[in-house]
């Protein structure tokens, strides 16, 4: 009869022991990290300085700002350049730029608004080629006028970071060749810069 009882004590107690286990919650592994994945979202902003060389040879003597006449006239002036753009895809932008020298020749500052299409061709992972076809207004106050036209260039431009996707992203540092100008008529105008700077794709 004791050997019943032990027998009956031990199978309700394994019993219980079973069920209890069920009732108990294992704890949960880590969460699985998911990657977070940041897209740039093809703007861009830029800024630098410029270097620009006009020439105006006129078939007509010309009257200058500083009161003088000539029908040849050249200069060299300094300052900086900003632009704005976005990538339409990888291979095309379209970019807007804003340029002023007022240092150099004081008399020949210029000032140039440009729109542009930037076809883009991906050298590497960090370096593009580029040009730039467009359209500009571009002031010489040395000749108190303001001529528009057809603008063209060419440039590169290194991104710091390789890009995402396809897509820059981040500082990269540029530097161009830019003919905003070239008039012809009673005054053959030429203007040709030099832009280099820094741009930040968001």
């Amino acid at each position: 009869m004791k050997n019943l009882r032990l027998a009956i004590a031990s199978v309700v107690i394994l019993t219980a022991s079973v069920h209890a286990g069920k009732n108990v919650i294992e704890p949960l592994s880590d969460p699985i990290p998911v990657p977070v994945v940041n897209i740039p979202l093809g703007l861009y902003l830029g800024g630098g300085l410029t270097y620009t060389s006009s020439k105006c040879q006129c078939s007509t003597d010309v009257k200058f700002s500083d009161g003088s006449t000539s029908r040849v006239s050249s200069a060299k002036t300094y300052g900086y350049n900003l632009k704005a753009g976005y990538f339409i895809n990888k291979f095309l932008a379209v970019e807007a730029k804003y340029i002023y020298t007022p240092w150099g020749d004081k008399n020949s500052k210029l000032k140039h608004y440009g729109a542009y299409l930037k076809p883009v061709f991906a050298v590497s992972e960090n370096l593009d080629l580029y040009a730039l076809l467009g359209y500009g207004i571009t002031d010489c106050n040395r000749l108190n006028a303001s001529q528009k036209g057809f603008a063209w260039g060419a440039g590169a431009e290194y991104t710091v970071n390789k890009k995402v996707d396809g897509q820059r992203d981040g500082v990269g540092l540029y530097v161009e060749y830019l003919r905003p100008l070239k008039k012809t008529g009673n005054k053959n105008i030429t203007v040709d810069m030099v832009n280099a700077g820094v741009s930040y794709h968001f």
